[in-house]
């Protein structure tokens, strides 16, 4: 009975150090796999904070390159009013040469009575278009006109950089084949098409150099206006009352000449005509006033 005992508190003791040590390498290797989950995920963390600090500064390279090559065309038109249009226009080629810029057309006119006007059209740089155009405003003597437009052509221009960077490649590639080509229909093959692509690569230079040009130098059309300074001396002259009334006796006295004239003219001009019906107008009238005189019929007693 006692060794029964014993036995069975033996078994009881194994089976819970069977069991307590179970428990704790459970507990060991859960406490590991999180430790691993976590440290893989800070290790994700971290990586993926490296990255977004790589990433941004090339971010913020590419937005910097962008706005470098950003290209924008301006035009405007002005118009402004001056005293003396030579003088005026004298100082805007000033300007324009203080700027750097030069002069693509000027041309004046001269009209009637004295009227003057002119036109310049100019191209300066960029950086100072915006100075110029208050410039030519400032010598305005009356308040003037100004329309400003403005066309980006950055995509167009980033585009066919991008396109002439490839077809420069392409070129390189036809370039090195052509070396190492053996047959004749390789080397004809090849000659045409570098020449297409030579062609396309120097149709893109030349938009590239018109879309640079066209932004680096904006166009600036000016039109100017002369102030009409004679309209007082004219209007002056037109109130000459003195004038004004020699002029009309001198219409009233055509006017009485004419008619005289031309009664004279009637009479002597038509005398047949009047030999004629004057002595039948007369025997009509003698008849008229016969018959008034002529007694009534007794019967109309």
């Amino acid at each position: 009975m006692w060794k029964l005992w014993k036995v069975w508190v033996l078994t009881c003791v194994l089976l819970l150090g069977a069991c307590s040590s179970n428990g704790g390498s459970k507990k060991e290797s859960s406490h590991d796999m999180a430790g691993g989950d976590s440290s893989e995920a800070k290790t994700e963390i971290s990586n993926s904070s490296a990255d977004e600090g790589t990433a941004s500064p090339e971010k913020s390279d590419k937005k910097q390159s962008i706005r470098d090559q950003r290209k924008v065309i301006y035009n405007a038109d002005l118009r402004i009013t001056v005293e003396k249009l030579q003088n005026a226009m004298e100082k805007v080629r000033k300007m324009v040469e203080d700027k750097g810029g030069y002069i693509v057309e000027s041309n004046t006119n001269i009209g009637e009575e004295g009227y003057e006007d002119g036109m310049m059209t100019v191209r300066v740089p960029m950086n100072g278009f915006r100075p110029f155009l208050q410039e030519v405003k400032d010598i305005s003597e009356g308040s003037p006109h100004e329309s400003v437009r403005g066309e980006d052509v950055t995509e167009e221009y980033v585009d066919l950089s991008s396109r002439l960077k490839a077809k420069q490649q392409m070129r390189e590639r036809l370039e090195s084949f052509m070396k190492e080509a053996e047959r004749t229909e390789d080397l004809l093959k090849i000659s045409a098409d570098l020449a297409r692509v030579q062609e396309e690569i120097e149709q893109i230079e030349g938009r590239l150099n018109f879309l640079k040009n066209q932004s680096d130098y904006s166009t600036v059309t000016i039109q100017f206006e002369v102030k009409n300074l004679k309209a007082e001396k004219l209007q002056t002259g037109d109130l000459n009352t003195w004038k004004k009334t020699k002029m009309l006796f001198m219409e009233t006295v055509n006017f009485f000449v004419s008619a005289i004239s031309f009664i004279v003219v009637a009479l002597f001009g038509l005398a047949p005509l009047w030999l004629v019906l004057i002595p039948v107008v007369f025997w009509l009238w003698r008849r008229k006033k016969g018959q008034k005189k002529k007694p009534g019929s007794p019967t109309s007693m």
